[in-house]
């Protein structure tokens, strides 16, 4: 367990799990990070978010204007950052925009549950982890 403050980018499907379900463990490791680690995002990874937010498949586990108000508190809790420099690394080019955000925030971790980005970890030094082993690696077992 590291106790340094971190640079962290959570991908979409992570964060819409911490959305949904603020009393799960998801959400629950999602705000302790913002609290103890620097937390980023990119406007194409933000726009990423609400897009996804948005859908009406998700209006069974919370109502749309509850998910975009969350979407508006991500975005004043989080680092916003430039991405200079295009990546085209990644097998699932949709998945790009999370490594190029990675490298311009200089983050030491990416918190995924896409294979896509699973399978290219470690990625120029960044360690892409799920948020188990994130949680175990960050957090330990407290």
């Amino acid at each position: 367990m590291s106790y340094a403050r971190k640079s962290v980018v959570f991908d979409t499907s992570v964060l819409i799990a911490a959305c949904l379900h603020l009393d799960r463990e998801p959400a629950q490791i999602f705000s302790r990070t913002l609290l103890e680690h620097d937390v980023f995002a990119s406007a194409e990874t933000f726009s990423e978010l609400v897009s996804v937010l948005a859908r009406d498949k998700f209006d069974v586990w919370k109502p749309l204007e509850k998910r975009l108000m969350w979407a508006r508190i991500f975005r004043e809790a989080v680092i916003l950052v430039e991405v200079p420099t295009p990546i085209t690394e990644c097998r699932d080019p949709k998945d790009n925009k999370f490594l190029e955000l990675a490298v311009s925030a200089k983050a030491d971790f990416i918190v995924s549950s896409d294979v896509h980005l699973l399978e290219m970890q470690p990625f120029r030094g960044i360690q892409i982890l799920q948020l188990s082993s994130f949680k175990q690696q960050i957090f330990g077992s407290e």
